[in-house]
């Protein structure tokens, strides 16, 4: 023992340096081998802490970070090992906020950067809305069948609960009831949906409940509607012409199909009837324009006497510095006139007005005998046929007279 101890102290200087150099080549040649990198990876963005009665209205799904560690490490860390985390734990009511993002590094590496290391979000508070449950009828009932009447919901109204931005997207609660060949009442559970304008489905909102109790009754034949009839227009009149009048004979018919048909009918139209390049009153007759499923009832009018009335277009125009003239002045006298231009407006219709040029108007003063050396004049205006005087500017001109 005395021998093994003597040994170990025995040029133990030297011993000991000889170690620490064989640590320094270990931890050379294993850095080396397994160096420090850094690498950038898309990681998910969530987050906690939010109250009960606000929301999020737009929130990143991801941020990108800088992580640096050992190289065996770093390339076997995937994104779903990182998770970013926002905190709204001091956020107690809706506004614009700008928060931090937190990110926890997995061991033996840490978080270089973080991008972008703040987010601006808008918290909006949680409203709740009350709303009655609509209906869209998919298919029709067995030939012969019909509803008798709209379609029941229990309940009728539900809750939507979601930020206010997005229920004020909501155009309506819908329930999608397929009838397709029924031939008896119908009661069944149905999930409902919140649509906007376009009747895209609104999923960031919650509906309670999301599933009502729907029941529809047949009846054996078909309801009748009687309906206003729209002639349908395509096209558009000569340029400078409008429509002035529509008239319609019959202007309502009866018709007669199935309910989910004749429902959602408010008015009937006809087929179009074009009016492209008119110029005069069009007279035409057509028939309604009729979906499947409908029918007019017996003894009423099947082809629609429709009149289109044209017009043409009035309008009105502005011409300026038309000179003013004297009338009926003697040739021994000369006169001035101020101010010796006026501007007209006149109206007429579009083909003659569109027309006029300045020399074809005439503006004038009238000369008597009993006429003052100086005085106010009303000027008159000349105007071609079709056309009238609107404005005046001025009215009255000053006439000085030279003898």
């Amino acid at each position: 023992m005395k021998e093994l101890k003597n040994w170990f102290l025995k040029n133990i200087d030297i011993k000991l340096l000889s170690l620490f150099l064989a640590i320094i080549i270990w931890l050379y040649i294993a850095g080396g081998e397994n160096p420090m990198v850094e690498n950038f990876i898309d990681i998910s963005l969530t987050q906690t802490n939010l109250g009960e009665d606000l929301v999020i209205k737009e929130f990143p799904i991801n941020v990108s970070v800088g992580i640096r560690g050992p190289k065996n490490i770093i390339n076997n860390i995937s994104s779903h090992q990182i998770n970013g985390i926002v905190n709204f734990s001091e956020i107690s009511k809706e506004g614009l906020y700008k928060l931090k993002v937190e990110v926890t590094p997995p061991k033996n590496t840490q978080i270089t950067r973080i991008i972008p290391s703040e987010i601006k979000v808008e918290v909006e508070k949680v409203l709740t809305k009350e709303v009655e449950v609509e209906y869209s009828l998919i298919g029709v009932p067995e030939k012969g069948y019909s509803l008798t009447d709209e379609p029941q919901f229990n309940p009728s109204k539900v809750k939507i609960i979601g930020a206010q931005s997005v229920l004020e997207n909501i155009k309506q609660i819908i329930c999608a009831i397929d009838i397709s060949g029924i031939k008896e009442d119908l009661s069944r559970k149905i999930k409902v949906k919140a649509v906007d304008v376009n009747g895209n489905e609104v999923k960031e909102v919650k509906i309670e409940p999301d599933i009502v109790e729907v029941s529809i009754s047949l009846t054996r034949g078909y309801p009748e509607k009687q309906l206003t009839v729209k002639p349908k227009i395509i096209g558009k009149p000569a340029p400078g012409y409008y429509i002035s009048e529509i008239l319609s004979n019959p202007d309502e018919i009866k018709i007669f199909g199935n309910y989910s048909k004749i429902s959602n009918i408010e008015f009937l139209e006809t087929i179009p009837i074009d009016v492209s390049g008119i110029t005069k009153t069009l007279s035409v007759k057509v028939p309604p324009a009729l979906e499947e499923g409908l029918n007019i009832v017996e003894g009423e009018v099947e082809l629609i006497e429709v009149a289109i009335q044209v017009k043409e277009v009035i309008i009105q125009k502005i011409l300026k510095n038309i000179s003013v003239v004297p009338q009926n002045l003697s040739p021994f006298v000369s006169c001035e006139i101020k101010p010796e231009v006026v501007d007209i407006t006149v109206e007429g219709k579009n083909i003659l007005v569109d027309k006029l040029k300045t020399e074809d108007i005439k503006a004038f003063v009238k000369f008597t005998d009993n006429f003052k050396v100086e005085q106010k004049v009303k000027v008159q205006v000349d105007l071609p046929e079709g056309i009238s005087l609107i404005k005046l500017e001025p009215e009255e001109v000053t006439v000085l007279i030279n003898k």
